[in-house]
């Protein structure tokens, strides 16, 4: 059987005493490892994933389940990631941006559009506040609710379906019926970006802490909610409440070792220790906002902390500045090679 799933990491814990394994396919993680597949000019991997592997793994109502086997079967899961399916439709485009390939587009566009689908139901129900449909859990898989992180993976999606049926249109020119229905899809998608746009800004802003928020129901700051800047692009990167968000991430997620942590009091593996993907996000910010220096602090935090063969961790041990647990982690790797890519581009190294 054909493995086209893209593991998040290398096997551990062969005895599941912890961790059960982590080499499943979880497509938000997958999402940001095609990305930098497609720097490393890898594409046609990418091109198997997508064309097969999501579209093998979707299911009947539009959705993505939780994780996947490598070939395709359904792991394991205790619920659904509703960011993992808006997901699927950014990283689509994504590699199209890179392949210019529109076949590649319409050869996923029913993909995406029920992927949408499914993903209006999700934004209805948050929107109108019924709450009727089960909960999602957010992408640390520890909370149920509605999250700022998913709900800008959300509005990432309609942002690049919109532009992915700009790009597919031309191919349906002697097709009348197809045209309207794509128009009326653009119209509903404007019209859904405008007010996810209002409703992060308003429901994740705590007038107490003066920033930006993780969910519904705890004002804490998530090293997550770089998503809504650095990849779904929500915010500007120098929105006053955005810089205010960043200054109090650097006094309450930043450790003495210029690691990041993953959010307040996350105590994951019993240790308050930093993530390489959380400097990795945070790096990016900072290029986005012209401060280079910074992201070089940040980048570097992850180098030097990285294995004696290179590998990085899922987590650095605070005060051995080691790599821990999950040594080789797929998707810090590949958010490392984005993030270098982006810092030879500026020259800002060699």
């Amino acid at each position: 059987m054909k493995q086209d799933g893209i593991s998040a990491g290398v096997e551990v814990d062969e005895a599941k005493s912890k961790c059960g394994r982590y080499s499943y396919c979880w497509l938000r993680d997958a999402i940001y490892i095609t990305e930098g597949l497609d720097v490393l000019n890898m594409s046609d991997i990418n091109d198997k994933f997508y064309k097969k592997f999501c579209r093998t793994t979707q299911s009947k109502n539009g959705m993505w389940e939780q994780r996947f086997f490598t070939d395709g079967r359904l792991a394991p899961c205790w619920g659904y990631q509703i960011d993992e399916t808006a997901s699927v439709i950014y990283g689509v485009y994504k590699h199209y941006l890179v392949t210019k390939n529109k076949n590649f587009l319409k050869d996923t566009l029913k993909m995406c559009e029920n992927a949408i689908k499914f993903l209006e139901k999700y934004v209805d129900d948050v929107l109108t506040e019924k709450y009727e449909m089960q909960k999602s859990y957010d992408l640390w898989e520890e909370y149920e609710g509605v999250s700022m992180y998913a709900m800008s993976a959300i509005y990432g999606a309609y942002d690049t379906m919109m532009k992915i049926n700009d790009e597919v249109k031309d191919m349906f020119t002697s097709n009348r019926l197809k045209l309207e229905q794509i128009a009326k899809e653009n119209e509903m998608l404007k019209k859904r970006i405008r007010e996810l746009k209002e409703y992060i800004t308003v429901k994740f802003y705590s007038e107490n802490t003066k920033t930006y928020v993780r969910n519904l129901e705890e004002e804490k700051l998530d090293i997550s909610i770089l998503g809504a800047i650095t990849t779904f692009k929500v915010f500007a990167p120098k929105e006053k409440k955005i810089l205010n968000t960043i200054e109090k991430m650097n006094m309450t997620l930043r450790t003495y070792t210029g690691g990041y942590i993953r959010y307040e009091g996350d105590n994951y593996m019993n240790g308050y220790n930093p993530w390489p993907i959380a400097n990795l996000w945070m790096a990016n910010y900072y290029l986005d906002a012209g401060e280079n220096k910074k992201a070089l602090e940040c980048f570097e935090f992850v180098t030097k902390t990285s294995s004696g063969h290179g590998f990085l961790g899922e987590q650095v041990n605070n005060e051995t500045k080691k790599p821990m647990w999950v040594i080789g982690l797929n998707w810090s790797h590949s958010m490392f090679v984005i993030t270098l890519k982006r810092l030879y581009d500026l020259k800002l190294i060699k």
